[in-house]
């Protein structure tokens, strides 16, 4: 099975913190790259029905899509957008557009509301909406929905898929036929395996299936990620590789430990390189609109995107607000 669709041509990209209390753009990116990548399989797992109305052999990552924030009024990039063509539709094209939520919250929905209508007007096509949730909320796939009832009988009312991980057994996604459910059932509850069992039995099918190596390390390193194990638990997982023969397993950790350590470096180099253009960026700022306020520079600091930076660096040549820089 070759995965070929996805965009993805190093490792850096995905090269992010392991911790699980990641903060919640470390969650978008891993998810981003997994989801851009086994994007097929995805849409199999939560929307099997539009999916199969859909030319999935090859897709298009739609990237820095931009709207403003629904309610609240800020500039926001879209966690994932995907352009999709459909079977017999003579170039006619969908959208798949997935937001990565750490877990379920009320505005979900009305937000997910606001960016399909904008979407709509922007693009003209159909949209598939999709909240993936990876700690809390509904397990499982399901259908959500927010209606406008407020004064009497419903008027509107707009349907998104979710698909929470905590909720959903572990074992039956490892039953799965698609890679990316194998990658995803380390952020499931296993029924009777232990966490050391849990680990190895997704590492296992991840080990034994025919990927490319990107996209294999993308499932191992979110396995590695969400699945992190305790001393003793560790101890169970070295005595389980050892007495299974496991080597293939064993030595998929070892190449995915080396790249990325080898990534970390690089890493560092860009990271210097990010902020320097930061420092710039925001010193251009001051002399072209006056002193910034704290909250315009925290807004600054929070872009990690070296591209994003050198672009509004080149915008101030022509704004005439902060509003449009996209800073207000």
């Amino acid at each position: 099975m070759g995965y070929i669709g996805a965009p993805f041509s190093d490792i850096e990209s995905v090269r992010r913190q392991r911790r699980t209390t990641a903060p919640k753009s470390r969650h978008d990116q891993l998810f981003k790259d997994l989801v851009g990548t086994f994007l097929p399989d995805f849409l199999g797992l939560v929307a099997p029905a539009p999916a199969a109305r859909l030319e999935m052999t090859r897709w298009k990552l739609l990237d820095k899509e931009t709207f403003t924030d629904w309610p609240e009024g800020r500039r926001r990039e879209l966690d994932l957008l995907a352009e999709v063509s459909l079977r017999g539709g003579e170039g006619r094209t969908a959208l798949i557009h997935v937001e990565i939520e750490a877990r379920s919250r009320p505005e979900l929905g009305l937000r997910l509301a606001g960016y399909y209508m904008q979407l709509r007007l922007r693009h003209g096509r159909p949209v598939i909406p999709i909240a993936l949730c990876l700690r809390r909320g509904r397990g499982g796939v399901s259908v959500e929905q927010v209606s406008d009832a407020e004064l009497g009988p419903e008027i509107a009312c707009f349907r998104y898929y979710a698909f929470g991980l905590a909720g959903c057994r572990a074992e039956d996604y490892l039953d799965r036929a698609e890679p990316l459910a194998w990658a995803l059932a380390a952020l499931m509850r296993p029924a009777a395996l232990t966490p050391a069992e849990h680990k190895l039995a997704c590492l296992r099918r991840i080990a034994a299936a025919r990927l490319d190596d990107l996209p294999r390390f993308l499932l191992v390193n979110c396995v590695e990620t969400y699945l992190q194990l305790d001393d003793r638990d560790a101890a169970e997982l070295e005595s389980l590789e050892a007495g299974g023969g496991d080597e293939e397993v064993r030595t998929m950790r070892k190449t995915w430990a080396e790249q990325l350590e080898e990534k970390g470096m690089e890493k560092g180099v860009r990271q210097g390189v990010e902020q320097g253009v930061r420092q710039t960026l925001l010193r251009l700022l001051g002399a072209r609109f006056g002193p910034l306020t704290e909250d315009i520079r925290r807004r600054v600091e929070g872009i990690r995107s070296v591209e994003r930076l050198n672009e509004m660096a080149e915008q101030i040549l022509v704004a005439r607000s902060l509003e449009e820089m996209g800073l207000r």
